[in-house]
């Protein structure tokens, strides 16, 4: 009997070392992952030839959208840290990509919306994803149950981070 339970705890711990393991390997899986899209998406842009924007800039705007979007909002949804989306947001501005407006009913919320020339960086954005889209399966083999496994995976990290914020757990 005391066999089994020292070897249901060695057991344990060795299953609790390969989590750990497999944590770290996943962080570093989505941090590579991240940069890499930015690559992609600068790439893409260069090719098309506009080479004044950075791919954290490009995806910005594509974020943005087609209509007037709070900055807040973006910040809101966790794409970009306030200071990196201020300096960008100021670029962009500079560069003619977009517009900001402040709010009448309330000063402090400030609106974004693209120009033309941000409006057609966000349609080259979103004509890559969507031909990476279709060449996902064929050329890299991920299904969309693959897409929709990981999706709620990164999903449950990111409320299990929040909430570790949130509840200083």
């Amino acid at each position: 009997m005391v066999m089994i339970n020292n070897y249901n705890a060695a057991e344990a711990a060795t299953e609790s070392v390969s989590v750990a393991e497999s944590f770290v390997k996943s962080l570093s899986l989505l941090e590579q992952a991240h940069r890499r899209l930015h690559d992609v998406v600068k790439d893409d842009l260069e090719r098309g030839g506009e080479r004044h924007l950075t791919g954290v800039q490009a995806l910005l705007l594509y974020e943005i959208g087609e209509h007037e979007t709070p900055a807040s909002t973006l910040r809101s949804r966790g794409a970009f840290a306030g200071t990196s989306l201020s300096y960008n947001v100021k670029k962009l501005q500079e560069g003619g990509y977009l517009t900001q407006t402040r709010s009448k009913a309330d000063k402090r919320t400030v609106r974004l919306k693209l120009t033309e020339r941000g409006l057609k960086v966000r349609a080259r954005v979103e004509d890559l994803f969507d031909r990476q889209a279709v060449a996902l399966e064929p050329t890299a083999s991920v299904r969309p149950d693959d897409l929709s496994q990981l999706n709620k995976t990164v999903s449950r990290l990111e409320r299990f981070w929040s909430d570790q914020i949130r509840f200083q757990l």
